[in-house]
């Protein structure tokens, strides 16, 4: 789930009509980085693992925030700073994003306990690190993989929209959409834009209205995964390997250059947007309407837990 203002009067009106949103500037590919990485000193923490290989150049994000990857204000920060840790080497060219959960669950989306009777003083800063952290992926210099062993619902799929190319384990069971209009809500329309842009304007006209979660092969179909790893086949981690040294052949200003020619446009929306952004999702969030299907929602989870 996520939210951008386009910079057509329509759309601004439309979403305005749900709620109101913020932030600050962000550049593709072109951002400082703090500190060096080298290849002794992964980032580990309890949320994410990542592991670099400086002679391969591939560096493997692996997510384990328990039970289901889902993306708390922290969990968020820790992505993007990982991201940040293997951009910084220049060694680096390729990064694999996946799960190492044992359920195989990528990422179940945003921490709905987060949007739910929220902290006002930090559900904004909340909104501002799930921002920063589709910034940070979608504008990598890194060619960018998801390795998809699970389920990939709302904010998850946006994980995997953000790489570069998105390879699923073909278990009927693991589903991928932006399902937000179940719950209530809906995706922002920076993150609508993405879904157009990868599946196609009438394909994500309905998977928005209908909040469509595709199976691995409805996925394949419309484009929206670009390969799918059978049982028997070759594991999904080798097979995101593999394609992580197929970009890395390529020159890496040429790519870079040309991933910048396609997402440079909507990258720079949002980096211009933040602020409104941001004021419009916390407003759309804390209405009435919004709060009683999130807890309702929530009500019927736990008691599927019991």
């Amino acid at each position: 789930m996520s939210v951008h203002v386009s910079q057509s009067a329509h759309k601004i009106q439309l979403w305005r009509r749900l709620g109101s949103v913020q932030y600050r500037n962000s550049r593709l590919l072109q951002r400082q980085h703090l500190s060096s990485f080298s290849s002794n000193a992964d980032r580990n923490d309890d949320l994410v693992t990542l592991e670099a290989s400086p002679d391969t150049g591939v560096a493997t994000l692996r997510m384990h925030r328990s039970p289901a990857n889902s993306l708390s204000m922290e969990m968020m920060q820790s992505i993007s700073g990982a991201i940040r840790k293997a951009e910084s080497d220049r060694k680096i060219q390729s990064l694999i994003l996946t799960s190492s959960l044992p359920s195989g669950i990528f990422s179940a989306g945003l921490e709905l306990t987060e949007l739910y009777q929220p902290d006002l003083a930090r559900l904004p800063k909340f909104w501002e690190s799930f921002q920063q952290l589709y910034l940070d992926l979608y504008g990598s210099r890194l060619s960018t993989i998801a390795s998809i062993g699970g389920p990939a619902p709302a904010a998850g799929c946006m994980l995997a929209l953000s790489c570069d190319y998105r390879i699923m384990t073909d278990n009927p069971k693991c589903t991928i959409g932006l399902n937000e209009s179940q719950l209530g809500i809906v995706a922002p329309p920076w993150l609508a834009q993405q879904y157009i842009d990868v599946i196609g304007n009438r394909n994500a006209e309905l998977a928005l209205l209908l909040g469509t979660l595709f199976t691995p092969q409805q996925a394949l179909t419309v484009g929206l995964v670009d390969e799918l790893v059978c049982s028997g086949d070759s594991s999904i981690d080798e097979m995101a390997q593999r394609k992580a040294a197929e970009f890395i052949r390529i020159p890496p200003k040429a790519r870079v250059a040309a991933k910048e020619l396609t997402r440079g446009t909507q990258i720079a929306k949002l980096s211009g947007n933040r602020e409104e952004d941001t004021e419009f999702f916390c407003s759309f969030v804390t209405t009435d309407t919004v709060q009683k299907t999130l807890g309702s929602y929530l009500e019927m989870l736990a008691k599927r837990k019991k």
